[in-house]
């Protein structure tokens, strides 16, 4: 199904934020007790980690291969306080992970990236389904959200004519929308409700031949999909990775800068903006060179940012960004952020870099429930 997109009828105003500081935190305020998780694997770290509550999860390693630059993935299944290797079919790609269980679980991405074939299969718990990719060709699938068991939302875009892509399966089969009026691509999604969701990455700015890109916004209310202009940032590229939603007032979206050389510019700060219902704002971070993850904990918005120098973990005062102590220190970044129903929040985490002689370090950690702190 291809639709057209509705535009907001006022325009959407922004204010722009330089040069903000991070917050202090109080003087007298604890660093919160976090709890090391056991990692996936001896020898093998977490890049991913998807909770589903205190005793199961699902997460993946990841490691570059030498030569070919292709990446080696891996899946495990968390029970209890111990990992178990889950091993997805042979062709299976596991790039983007959903699900709402340990009996519900989605795997997505290509397993070879020579062959550009998107795969999509499901774990029931038992077994393993084949592939259930919408359009194996032409759809790539980057990011998804597990609304329940019959439900699942993914983004990403079109290869045939380069536009964004949104695909939904309600448990026996897909609804594709692509938005062909735009260059661009879809890289991040939340949904709040099946009628309140939010996906978000980025349109190219004058064509594809500059190479040049600016933020994508789309709102779906049950019944369309609407864009919200972001502000453009004047001669580099902005391209939002990530985006959450606590109502139609409250909405942030997150991503990095590249200057007109294509490169990522630490100085400027992490892009993060803020939706209040009418208008955008710039709520950078600065030092930061990207912002990968938000999860809402203890009513607060918490934010893992990756590069640069400063905190990597930093939570919303209301008014600016403050760090948030505890975590694993020495950190390069946080890949993950996710919170589950009890209210407990879990990260994943990295430092070093990762070579095909290995050289990252891997961290999962767990803060308990407000409640039970």
């Amino acid at each position: 199904m291809i639709t057209n997109i509705g535009r907001t009828l006022r325009a959407a105003a922004v204010t722009a934020v330089a040069g903000v500081a991070l917050a202090a935190a109080p003087a007298n305020a604890a660093a919160p007790v976090w709890e090391t998780l056991p990692q996936l694997a001896t020898g093998q770290g977490g890049s991913y980690i998807l909770p589903f509550d205190a005793e199961s999860a699902v997460g993946k390693t990841l490691r570059p291969l030498c030569g070919s630059c292709r990446v080696s993935e891996r899946l495990y299944q968390k029970t209890g306080n111990s990992w178990r290797e889950l091993t997805p079919p042979a062709d299976a790609g596991i790039a983007t992970l959903a699900g709402t269980a340990n009996d519900d679980v989605w795997a997505i991405g290509r397993k070879d990236t020579s062959t550009g074939v998107f795969r999509v299969n499901h774990y029931d718990g038992t077994s393993w389904s084949g592939n259930l990719s919408p359009d194996t060709q032409k759809l790539e699938l980057i990011a998804a959200k597990a609304v329940s068991r019959n439900s699942l939302w993914a983004v990403g875009n079109s290869r045939a004519n380069g536009s964004p892509a949104v695909t939904h399966w309600n448990g026996t089969s897909w609804n594709t929308t692509t938005f062909d009026q735009i260059q661009g691509g879809l890289d991040g999604v939340d949904v709040r409700a099946e009628n309140d969701i939010w996906a978000v990455g980025h349109r190219s700015a004058g064509g594809l031949a500059n190479d040049r890109f600016q933020g994508l916004a789309l709102h779906y209310d049950g019944t369309r999909w609407t864009e919200v202009p972001v502000p453009a940032t004047a001669k580099v590229s902005t391209l939002l990775d990530s985006v959450r939603s606590s109502g139609p007032d409250d909405v942030w979206v997150a991503g990095h800068i590249l200057d007109e050389k294509g490169l990522g510019t630490p100085s400027t700060g992490a892009y993060v903006l803020h939706w209040d219902g009418a208008a955008w704002t710039r709520r950078d971070v600065p030092g930061a060179a990207s912002a990968r993850s938000f999860a809402v904990y203890d009513g607060r918005v918490h934010l893992g940012v990756s590069g640069g120098k400063g905190p990597k973990l930093v939570r919303w005062t209301g008014a600016a960004w403050e760090a948030v102590g505890g975590v694993q220190a020495g950190l390069d970044g946080v890949s993950t952020l996710a919170t589950t129903p009890d209210g407990a929040l879990y990260l994943a985490g990295y430092s070093g870099f990762d070579t095909i002689f290995g050289g990252r370090e891997y961290y999962l950690q767990r803060l308990g429930a407000p409640a039970a702190r």
